[in-house]
């Protein structure tokens, strides 16, 4: 399919790299407004590139649909084997994303984005597989139709009439490094069509004469290039924010949408999205909680629409309220809220319009502009038309004849009770009875039954009875207020209701977290402190839990916490690694690895993961927003609890070791002081006696080796003078040549049998730097290149200036350096493989101390030509300095 040659030249690929993370792989989109245009043909072209370019690139899945064109442009790429799964005896192909992890390439294929995984996959979504592809450092190269992006779902299905199942989320494209769109006129697209390189001949007559006619077609490539431009909008504002121009680019508008058990609310959420993604700027969505719960099908419509909102990026907030209209107008006001989004009232009765919640909403608003919003619902899923038909005309219908009931049982104790109490203390049961009723009834069945008990006491009660009609007009005043006193005190028990309701429901999620935190941070001992607070929760969420917490080593324990309620299987031991791996929830309930028995969630803390909580609910239960909320704020505190007991143990752990550390150090310099005395004794005493002329080998012996101690309690005195943090170079204008020819004769006769060209300008000028410190640090790397290298070989010392720097560097001829250790010959007490007897590892640490101490840094590789090089740069100072 050669998309490309036949359409115009494709737009430049947008630059998205500020919204892309250094340590991550980057993600290219190539766009198109449906199958047909080019997408993967284009995509397997820039492959190719990449391949000359000397990139390694793996095809990871690339769908051909048996083109030939689009198949050869695959030769020369490596291609990845697919994986095979099993799903009710058929056998399917799908990415393997293990394979594609453990091979590691440069640069990924993975077509069809929005592809839906089979069953028994580790994640339900292909864009999830792409998004653990990135967090591993691989650049991902993808398609995608317009069709598929969530938030233009709605658009799609306004256009062609088709409900599209498989999408993916907006952030997945905001995160893109680039998007490319392939763009191809629709004349040009049918003419393929008709040539069979889309769809065989009856495909092709099929798609035609439903989905791909001319008018879909035409508004598919407007959408495509209407989104890519909205793209390119962005880029360019990210761009000028970038280069601080000053003009005003960036919006001060928020946008707010209430979330509702309803199929509309999707609608109004996508559209949402993208009106913030023209304004670039936030939007929240908001969830109302009433004092009635929602049945689990209304439940888990609301979960799905809540999920929907944070895949598209926006943030979710959770009220309580009796009025949703206050509730959502106090949060907009809270939140600095500039829009917000309703959907229009549906129509009423001819001529009849009731008060709606978006009336009470265009009353309150004030300052914050409403938008009304027609939901593009269109034709609705049998899953999403289902939660309505068991809700509100049952309950209402359920409560209406419980109402009933309870007056017609009153009126009855009523007619038997008035001939000793009058007709008003009737009245006052009446009421009784409604105030009652309003703590489990609705608004509507609560009015229901004022009503009932106002016309039953007229009817019953108040002459001429058995009749409607009243003669006195005292009686017929008394009976309006009855309604009205009725109706007003049951609305406002109602009312009370339902804050009672929603703050008892708020109090009970604060003590659960605070139970937990209490049984976490106040139970003596870390152990017994998890155990409890295990406890709290299984109690409070009636479930099984199972808690994996990091070890020392930085990764996860191999058991589950002794007081855990489960044990993880073998494969749930792969979910458990993922969840702490990617800082993600997995299993149930998610849309990677759904098919586990619990669900797992990371103990993320800002810094790092401290291990994984597993929730395990009974197999009918639903894991509804709420929920996964206090489960959350439950695993937020259980690491917050670990954090800071990891903390305390380092804090005990650097603790101990300071105090060995000063010890040592202490100990160190009280040793060195104490030998040094007796050993500049000794060799006074030797030089004496070499004096007076005595020649024995003995006094040779003795000499060599007060010489060898002499080496290592400087090295130590020296070790602790660095240690102690006293050490102040004094710079003083010195000759780089008298320098060099001082660390000479401090190495000694180490260097008596290796001859030293010393590469130096004869009018190299004088440098201001600390004498002693570094003659004593070269003569240290002198020392080492001589007991390090065969006799006789040479050893050079070259000194150069460049960009305002000393670069002094001493080369042998040895045999190098062993691979992998030039920064650990650094390293206190370190010696390396094969060293000669009689050293501490003590030299090249004090040199680098020395050099460190005048602000420069020295460093050590092998010759390209052979031998090792030391190399010692110190910046230079000013004369005035």
């Amino acid at each position: 399919m050669n998309g490309l040659e036949t359409g115009p030249d494709p737009p430049p690929p947008l630059d998205r790299g500020l919204r892309t993370s250094s340590r991550s792989g980057k993600l290219h989109i190539f766009l198109g407004m449906c199958p047909g245009v080019g997408k993967t043909y284009a995509m397997l072209q820039t492959a190719r590139q990449r391949v000359k370019e000397g990139t390694d690139v793996l095809a990871g899945l690339v769908e051909s649909h048996g083109r030939t064109e689009t198949a050869a442009l695959l030769e020369g790429i490596r291609s990845l084997p697919r994986r095979t799964i099993c799903h009710r005896g058929c056998a399917l192909e799908e990415f393997d994303l293990d394979a594609a992890l453990a091979d590691q390439p440069a640069l990924i294929l993975v077509d069809e984005l929005a592809h839906t995984n089979a069953p028994g996959s580790r994640h339900a979504k292909r864009y999830q597989d792409v998004l653990e592809l990135l967090a591993a450092g691989i650049d991902v190269y993808t398609t995608l139709n317009v069709q598929h992006i969530e938030s233009q779902v709605d658009i799609v299905r306004q256009i062609s009439g088709i409900a599209v199942r498989e999408t993916v989320p907006d952030s997945i494209l905001d995160a893109a490094h680039e998007i490319q769109l392939i763009d191809l006129s629709v004349e040009k697209l049918l003419e393929r069509m008709a040539e069979g390189k889309v769809y065989i001949a009856d495909r092709a007559e099929q798609a035609v004469q439903s989905f791909f006619r001319e008018s879909n077609l035409t508004a598919l490539r407007e959408l495509a290039l209407r989104f890519t431009a909205e793209c390119v909008d962005r880029d360019l504002e990210d761009f000028r924010r970038l280069k601080r121009t000053g003009s005003p680019w960036k919006t001060s508008a928020r946008l707010m949408v209430q979330a509702g058990p309803d199929p509309e609310t999707d609608s109004l959420i996508r559209w949402t999205r993208r009106a913030a993604t023209r304004l670039n700027c936030p939007w929240l969505v908001v969830r109302v909680e009433g004092a009635r719960e929602l049945t689990p099908s209304l439940e888990e419509l609301m979960t799905r629409s809540l999920a929907l909102a944070r895949q598209l990026g926006g943030e979710v907030v959770s009220v309580t309220g009796e009025n949703a209209a206050e509730a959502l107008l106090q949060v907009a006001r809270e939140r600095n809220v500039t829009q917000l989004i309703v959907g229009k009232p549906k129509p009423g009765w001819p001529g009849f319009r009731r008060r709606s919640e978006v009336d009470r909403i265009l009353r309150g608003s004030g300052d914050i502009d409403v938008c009304m919003v027609r939901p593009l619902t269109g034709s609705v899923a049998p899953e999403e038309k289902a939660p309505l038909q068991e809700t509100v005309p049952v309950s209402l219908v359920t409560e209406c004849a419980r109402g009933l009931l309870m007056v017609v049982t009153i009126a009855s104790l009523g007619w038997s009770v008035v001939p000793l109490t009058g007709s008003n203390f009737v009245a006052l049961l009446f009421l009784l009875v409604v105030v009652i009723a309003a703590h489990r009834f609705q608004p509507g069945p609560m009015l229901f039954m004022a009503g009932v008990s106002t016309l039953c006491w007229d009817f019953l009660f108040i002459p001429p009875q058995f009749s409607f009609s009243i003669e006195r007009r005292e009686d017929g005043l008394g009976l309006a207020m009855f309604f009205l006193a009725t109706a007003i005190a049951g609305n406002l028990t109602s009312h009370l209701s339902v804050r009672e309701t929603g703050e008892r429901r708020h109090l009970r999620q604060t003590e659960a977290l605070l139970r937990v935190t209490q049984s976490a941070a106040l139970t003596a001992g870390p152990i017994d402190g998890l155990s409890e607070a295990l406890r709290t929760i299984n109690e409070l969420l009636r479930a099984h839990t199972a808690l994996v917490v990091r070890g020392e080593d930085q990764t996860l324990q191999t058991t589950a916490h002794p007081a855990s309620t489960f044990q993880p299987t073998a494969k749930e031991w792969g979910v458990v690694g993922w969840c702490f791996a990617n800082r993600q929830s997995a299993g149930r309930f998610t849309g990677t690895l759904p098919h586990s028995p619990a669900t797992w969630f990371p103990l993320q803390t800002a810094t790092s993961v401290m291990g994984v909580l597993g929730l395990k609910l009974p197999a009918q239960s639903h894991l509804d927003f709420p929920t996964r909320q206090t489960v959350e704020a439950f695993a937020l505190q259980l690491a917050l609890v670990l954090e800071k007991e990891h903390l305390i143990r380092a804090m005990n752990q650097a603790e101990v070791l300071a105090q060995s550390e000063r010890l040592h150090r202490t100990l160190l310099g009280s040793v060195s002081h104490e030998l040094e005395t007796p050993l500049t004794t000794i060799q006074t005493a030797v030089r004496g006696l070499a004096a007076d002329g005595w020649k024995n080998p003995l006094l040779t012996e003795i000499q060599d080796a007060s010489q060898r101690l002499k080496r290592v309690v400087n090295g130590l005195l020296q070790m602790t003078r660095l240690e102690s943090e006293v050490l102040r170079p004094r710079y003083e204008f010195c000759s780089l040549h008298n320098l060099i020819q001082i660390a000479r004769d401090a190495a000694g006769e180490a260097l008596v049998s290796h001859p030293v060209e010393v590469i130096l300008s004869e009018t190299f000028p004088l440098l201001k730097l600390d004498r002693a410190l570094l003659s004593q640090g070269l003569a240290n790397i002198l020392h080492n290149a001589a007991i390090y290298t065969p006799p006789l070989s040479p050893i050079e010392v070259r000194a150069t200036l460049q960009n305002d720097q000393l670069r002094l560097s001493v080369r042998d001829h040895g045999p190098g350096l062993p691979k992998g250790e030039e920064e650990k010959i650094f390293g206190k007490f370190y010696r390396a493989a094969g060293a000669p007897p009689g050293g501490t590892g003590l030299g090249l640490t004090i040199a680098r101390g020395f050099v460190q101490a005048q602000g420069g840094e020295i460093t050590a590789r092998t010759h390209p030509d052979g031998g090792a090089e030391f190399v010692i740069q110190i910046p230079l100072r000013d004369d005035r300095e």
